[in-house]
């Protein structure tokens, strides 16, 4: 059963479409028109960020996006 972690995710809406930076992770960065297309982004984003840094983890699923009292929390499955 893939375990699950919350982390905290910054998106902004401009012009239409969205983007998404993970403060905790440099360099993360997510763009889409839907916010489903924005977690396929974010997944990608995250589980490249995690191969490049030598972490040995299985890739990342962005689960759900939900609001939290000062940003975004990410759901991640791995």
């Amino acid at each position: 059963m893939p375990s699950t972690k919350e982390i905290p995710v910054k998106i902004h809406f401009e012009d239409g479409s969205m983007w998404a930076t993970v403060d905790d992770m440099p360099g993360v960065f997510a763009t889409g028109d839907t916010l489903e297309e924005l977690r396929g982004s974010l997944s990608e984003g995250i589980s490249l960020y995690l191969a490049e840094n030598g972490q040995d983890a299985p890739p990342v699923d962005v689960t759900s996006l939900a609001p939290a009292e000062t940003h975004t929390q990410a759901a991640l499955a791995c």
